[in-house]
């Protein structure tokens, strides 16, 4: 008998929702012998959209010169790594993990709103499933800002699978 499930697509976003799905995906597809296919959508906010999430157009230095006087008692730290390169080092560990359980995993990174790039994908492989987390946000903040796991769910045309987040 052919398996039914031989292409899993996995939307990650690199937060801690992500570590349940990997784990989830990876014990799944090894007793599926599947196909993992991970996805992570870059998506261009605009200026206006990013100050209404509480990013401002003005960094830190131009603030503090726009101010009538001076700023006192800020320190900025420095990140451990850049997001970039943390990502980078999450995703080199995922596809070791994957390698080790003797799986192929591959990665795309495409650009454009979130839902739709992550359809776009499920079809472009075509996946035959699609595993994703959840953030566990609350119904207010769902409602102000939507959810991608709800969009996904509402406009896939192929199984879509949910693991929750730890805090979920």
């Amino acid at each position: 008998m052919e398996a039914i499930v031989k292409n899993i697509l996995v939307p990650i976003d690199y937060s801690d929702a992500t570590h349940p799905v990997i784990d989830f995906v990876r014990d799944l597809a090894g007793a599926l012998n599947a196909e993992v296919h991970l996805v992570h959508v870059k998506e261009i906010t605009a200026p206006a959209a990013a100050g209404a999430m509480g990013y401002g157009v003005f960094g830190l230095p131009e603030m503090m010169t726009m101010s009538s006087g001076p700023v006192t008692g800020v320190k900025t730290i420095p990140p451990e790594a850049p997001p970039g390169q943390t990502q980078r080092r999450k995703l080199k560990d995922w596809e070791k993990e994957f390698a080790d359980a003797g799986l192929k995993a591959t990665l795309r990174e495409p650009t454009g709103p979130v839902v739709e790039e992550i359809l776009r994908e499920a079809d472009r492989r075509p996946a035959d499933l699609i595993i994703m987390g959840t953030h566990g946000h609350g119904a207010m903040y769902n409602l102000l800002v939507g959810s991608v796991t709800e969009g996904v769910l509402k406009h896939s045309t192929r199984p879509v699978l949910l693991v929750p987040s730890a805090r979920a």
